[in-house]
């Protein structure tokens, strides 16, 4: 994916599946979910228990961009500005000719055929986008300036951002440097920025911290792919897959390995994926699975779940009173 970087000192995780647990389900108190012979067809296409506890993605958005203005609001006090990345704010290109390519943002296994043949896996003009490939865990949570080319102006920014000890200036090839004392941004009373920099005083503005679920998303998809009878869909989806001249062995390496350009080669990569998992049928198992897993975790600690819903709606608020809307 073509996309702008932030390369800040200070990035929060940003968790891509793995498919990996740390060890069995019954190690771990979970109960192996057992598939019903007959499964709706439309199992991808419903929703899934962990969809009851996050905003959507228009008031994420509304929530980074917000952030987003706050931060700026505190960087233009030492006469800096930034361009945002977050997991819910789409960039724009400069360059028409060189356009950023996102991925389709929709769920895995879903994508329609004539979407297929004409984007591959990249989202269309106006369609759902994602700033992940394969399984990604957005979160509200990841948001960076983009950082200059420059690598002083850069070191400035991460000073005024995360605070003056984070004002280092990339070395190429070699040791880092700090900022000169002199370079070091100032307010208009020629204060330096707080310890924690724009960061930390938007932060205890908002005074709602994120309670954070990537974790437990992770580990849950990792014991879904982990089930047998999920493995044996892959193993099927596998060999239609390879039968048309692709070697994946799990569903979501596809759209990874084919993530950016929309070229002839995506599109069949693509193409085939789509025919692969309409003959395997692979998500009717994967998402009643992964179903229930999700209500297990949720069984597990409720009040956590219900806890990351209410951050994101009372950071949402506090960020709007703020702003003043």
């Amino acid at each position: 994916m073509k996309r702008l970087a932030p390369a800040a000192p200070i990035v929060l995780t940003v968790l891509l599946v793995t498919g990996c647990s740390g060890g069995s389900s019954a190690e771990e108190g979970w109960t192996t979910p057992e598939v019903p012979a007959e499964l709706s067809a439309s199992q991808a296409l419903g929703a899934l228990p962990f969809d009851s506890f996050a905003m959507g993605n228009s008031e994420r958005e509304q929530l980074q961009q917000g952030t987003a203005e706050l931060l700026n609001r505190c960087l233009s006090d030492y006469n800096l500005s930034a361009t945002f990345s977050g997991d819910y704010i789409q960039q724009v290109s400069e360059d028409p000719k060189d356009p950023f390519i996102y991925q389709w943002g929709g769920r895995l296994g879903t994508l329609p055929l004539d979407q297929a043949k004409e984007y591959g896996y990249a989202a269309p003009p106006g369609g759902d986008w994602s700033n992940g490939a394969g399984i990604y865990l957005a979160s509200a949570e990841n948001l960076n300036p983009v950082m200059p080319d420059d690598p002083t102006e850069a070191a400035q920014l991460s000073a005024a951002m995360y605070g003056p000890e984070q004002g280092m200036i990339l070395g190429e090839g070699g040791a880092d440097e700090a900022l000169s004392e002199d370079l070091i941004p100032t307010d208009g009373s020629g204060n330096p920025p707080p310890e924690k920099g724009c960061y930390g005083a938007v932060e205890d503005q908002v005074g709602v911290s994120f309670v954070d679920l990537r974790d437990v998303t992770s580990d849950i998809y990792g014991l879904a792919f982990s089930h047998d009878a999920v493995k044996e869909k892959a193993r099927t989806w596998s060999a239609c897959m390879k039968d048309a001249g692709f070697d994946y062995a799990r569903f979501e390496e596809a759209p990874t390995a084919n993530a950016g350009a929309i070229t002839a080669d995506t599109i069949a990569a693509a193409t085939a994926d789509v025919e692969c998992t309409n003959a395997s049928r692979w998500t009717d198992t994967f998402y009643f699975v992964l179903g229930d897993y999700e209500q297990q975790a949720i069984d597990k600690q409720p009040e956590k779940f219900q806890s990351a819903l209410d951050a994101e709606r009372e950071r949402l608020d506090a960020v709007n009173t703020l702003l003043g809307e």
